[in-house]
This record gives structure tokens, sequence and C-alpha cells, in this order.
């Protein structure tokens, strides 16, 4: 959105994004977007714990559209984040100390999306090597009984038990 100057304004509340004001107000945006995500892998991890694929894959595409909200962010903030000094001299030191914190927020947000995701991944690449691993022990065992048949269940195997009678 833009303004009458043709500035780029913050989504939520219309402030100008070159403004110490606007520049807090898209750090809050994020914090409440990597919140959100946050938010949505904690659940995710409870369904993939819980084998609930139905569930699961709907979780999934509502992460996929957060993502998109939070690359759209991200465009949002890159002309901050190249001249962040210069921004940053420009808040007052409340201002200062809470886009701080807020940066810190993102941070520790990130990070914890990350670890349960990696937490995830390590759960179904388990679970697919144990299924792969029963897939293989039932092929085999189904080797073993088919060598075991009768010659009127499988008339193209001679048993050798027959040839010996």
């Amino acid at each position: 959105m833009v303004d009458d100057k043709m500035t780029p304004v913050s989504a939520t509340n219309e402030l100008p994004v070159d403004t110490p004001a606007g520049v807090v107000s898209l750090l809050r945006e994020q914090v409440s977007l990597y919140g959100r995500l946050e938010g949505l892998a904690a659940k995710q991890q409870s369904l993939v714990a819980e084998e609930d694929t139905g569930p699961l894959l709907t979780l999934l595409a509502k992460r996929q559209k957060l993502s998109a909200e939070l690359v759209g962010m991200r465009r949002r903030l890159e002309p901050i984040r190249r001249d962040w000094d210069r921004h940053r001299e420009n808040l007052s030191g409340g201002e200062r100390e809470e886009a701080d914190r807020l940066l810190k927020e993102i941070k520790r947000l990130l990070r914890n999306v990350i670890q349960r995701d990696e937490e995830d991944a390590r759960l179904l690449s388990a679970r697919k090597e144990a299924v792969a691993k029963a897939l293989r022990g039932s092929h085999s065992t189904e080797q073993v009984l088919s060598a075991y048949r009768s010659p009127r269940d499988n008339p193209g195997r001679i048993s050798h038990l027959d040839e010996a009678s």
C-alpha cells in the first residue's frame, strides 16, 4: 500500500515504513507471522507423531500460505535491512529497545520452527525406514512361503518331498 507521497506503508496500521514507527510496526508484524508459524509447527509436530495424515495435509497448506506472507514481509523489510544501521539510529531509545527485543524474538521463533521441523523430519525418516524394512521382510516371508507350497498350490514348482516319494 502507498500513501499520497507513494511511500510504502505498513499493512497493519498504515505507517510509512521508512519512519521509526513504521520500522517497529513491520517488526511487530513479522513477530506475529513467525508466532503463527511456530504455532503451526507445534500442531504439525503432534499430527506427525499421531500419524494423522488428513489434518497434516491441511496444516501444510496453511503453512505454505503463511510462508508466502513471510516472503512478502521479507520484501517489505529488505530496504530497511539493507540500511539497518541508519534506520536503527533514527529510532528513539524506547523504539530501539523494542526493535532489538522484536529481532531477538524473531530469531527465537525461527529457531524453534527449524528445530521442530528437523525433529519431524527425523521421525518421518525413521518411519520410512521401518516401513521399508517391514516390506523387505514381508517380501522375504512371501518367498519362503512360496518355496514350501505344494505343487497343487503352485503347479510350476516341484517339491523335493514329492520327488522322493
